[in-house]
């Protein structure tokens, strides 16, 4: 599926390679959905949980989910405009409307960050991105994330709070928290992480009964936490196009792959 929304940090280019280690699981939950790249590329589990403490983003799903044709309807009427884009600033207490403008914001802006305000993506040159065309054909992705998001169970909590009531066998969760401060250059998200959150969330992924997919950059305190998990590797496009390198920690073996310990003990 096609990305619905520019956010920091999204994986809209990774998600089949993070799909790829999942497990059998009967419930799946997303504790920080951001754009929600890997839910609409995975397949339907029985039980589905998108959760986000941006609540700008968690009613943009619900617009999508229930009233997609009226969301499409506003978005084609909306023009590639200066003055929309600094509007979309403003939290609107219509629910409609703010899902609008929440796209607009997404999708006008130069770069994805939702903590600051940026300049406005407009074209200026022929040979880069056709910002214009791009804007004309995005209501199109509205119906199928609507789709998609039929069967959701859509939660606006705390994110370690979310996961303490998962926390049991069968439940897989995609934890894809804000990249810790110290790994990025400037803030991205609206609601940031600190250290302290940081440490609280490998807290409770630690103790958690189920499997744990964990995205992030590489990191002492990671590692530290997570000794003995399985990690995985993806090179990919940071800021201003700057190469980095995505690791996915994992506290299950992925099938396929060797448990080293295992093997160890078999060749006692």
């Amino acid at each position: 599926m096609k990305r619905i929304l520019n956010y920091p940090g999204s994986k809209w280019k990774m998600a089949d390679f993070i799909i790829s280690f999942f497990p059998e699981h009967s419930t799946y939950l997303e504790p920080f959905t951001g754009s929600g790249a890997v839910f609409f590329n995975k397949e339907p589990s029985k039980v589905e949980t998108l959760n986000d403490l941006d609540s700008r983003i968690v009613n943009f799903l619900k617009i999508c989910r229930d009233r997609p044709q009226e969301l499409v309807r506003v978005i084609q009427l909306t023009p590639l405009s200066r003055e929309e884009y600094l509007l979309s600033y403003e939290t609107s207490p219509d629910p409609l409307e703010d899902a609008r403008r929440l796209m607009i914001r997404c999708w006008q802006a130069i770069g994805a960050k939702t903590s600051d305000k940026t300049g406005w993506r407009a074209l200026i040159e022929s040979n880069g991105s056709n910002t214009a065309k791009e804007w004309k054909e995005i209501w199109q992705r509205i119906i199928a994330v609507a789709d998609r998001l039929r069967d959701a169970q859509i939660e606006h909590q705390d994110a370690i709070q979310l996961l303490s009531r998962y926390n049991r066998k069968g439940v897989l969760a995609y934890v894809d928290p804000p990249y810790l401060l110290e790994t990025r250059s400037k803030r991205h998200y609206k609601h940031e992480f600190t250290d302290a959150d940081h440490e609280a969330l490998l807290d409770c992924l630690v103790n958690f009964k189920g499997n744990i997919i964990l995205s992030g950059y590489e990191s002492e305190m990671y590692n530290t936490w997570l000794k003995g998990w399985h990690k995985e590797y993806f090179s990919t496009n940071a800021e201003a196009g700057a190469k980095r390198e995505e690791v996915l920690w994992m506290n299950f073996q992925p099938a396929g792959q060797i448990d080293l310990i295992e093997l160890l003990e078999e060749s006692v």
